[in-house]
């Protein structure tokens, strides 16, 4: 039996990830603003859901594991009307309040009318939190965590509430929360419409989609976490690099002739694979003189053309 658990968030500086002298990912306090949230009344697992704008967290077991996750309703849409849900996943040694802030995918999503889901990663103690997306990262990967299991255990619980767009699931993500969406990608292709991958890469080695996913990738050039060339020293394996992950799915999603590139910002190169299966598309947006962070709107609009990106790829 599920129970139903309401958060309230309190507005304070918000954690970036950034890379520690032992080669993790760790939380680096950072003043970003978030959103302010409102506690609302709590609901028992016996009440009828409803189906209301807020903020709310709730829980699902998963494999004899209690599991969490945040979840933002916006004002304007019925339990009845098919939404579309943007999964968010945070970094290794991150918190899914992190992402609300950095992100702003809830005032998108208020604009926008999607569920915006802020899944919380596992870990011996709540700042090392992270996730099993092949080859790392952390108590994830070391402990064997089904996450697709969490995912489709989520879907589950979301559909109890409203009715999710089947065509429309997606799932982004920083850092250890990218390679999640590229293994997410890779293994529930029949759930996913599109994933967008931010500082992260493909490490997940056994990725044989049964379907096309598209694919909207954000990366900085000097990256000395993920590097952009590759490498690296977070893992014992060295990350392949960002243009090969993208070149191997745009194979993957069989995209013909050769990418087209222009610049859509000062310091931005944006690649973009556009003749692919089933009406997908696989992009990538290189910064230049950029690290290992979420792009803000200063540097470049991420949040807003990721979401753009997905209500242009919904799932054929």
């Amino acid at each position: 039996m599920k129970k139903i658990f309401i958060l309230c968030f309190i507005r304070i500086p918000l954690l970036l990830l950034g890379l520690v002298s032992c080669g993790r990912l760790f939380a680096t306090p950072t003043p970003t603003p978030t959103a302010t949230f409102t506690p609302t009344a709590t609901a028992t697992s016996t009440a009828t859901p409803v189906f209301r704008p807020g903020n709310f967290e709730r829980k699902v077991e998963v494999d004899g594991r209690e599991r969490s996750y945040l979840m933002h309703v916006p004002k304007g849409v019925d339990a009845l009307t098919p939404i579309p849900v943007v999964f968010v996943f945070h970094g290794w040694s991150g918190q899914p309040e992190d992402m609300v802030g950095t992100t702003d995918f809830n005032y998108i999503a208020d604009q926008k009318g999607y569920l915006a889901v802020y899944p919380r990663g596992t870990g011996s103690a709540d700042n090392d939190l992270s996730w099993n997306a092949g080859i790392c990262c952390g108590f994830a990967l070391n402990n064997h965590i089904d996450e697709a299991a969490f995912v489709r255990a989520m879907l589950a619980d979301l559909n109890g509430i409203a009715r999710i767009d089947p065509k429309r699931t997606y799932a982004t993500g920083f850092s250890n929360g990218a390679f999640l969406s590229y293994r997410l990608a890779c293994e529930m292709s029949d759930t996913f419409a599109a994933v967008a991958p931010v500082g992260g890469v493909l490490v997940f080695p056994e990725c044989r989609p049964q379907e096309p996913v598209s694919v909207i990738h954000f990366h900085g050039r000097i990256d000395n976490v993920v590097p952009y060339e590759g490498g690296g020293t977070l893992i014992e394996n060295a990350f392949p690099s960002v243009e090969e992950s993208i070149e191997t799915w745009a194979e993957l999603d069989g995209c013909a002739g050769e990418p087209k590139t222009d610049e859509p910002a000062k310091n931005v190169v944006h690649t973009a694979y556009n003749s692919c299966r089933a009406g997908t598309a696989v992009e990538l947006y290189a910064i230049n003189y950029f690290g290992h962070r979420w792009p803000l709107i200063n540097t470049f609009p991420a949040s807003e053309t990721i979401w753009a990106f997905f209500a242009a790829h919904p799932k054929a």
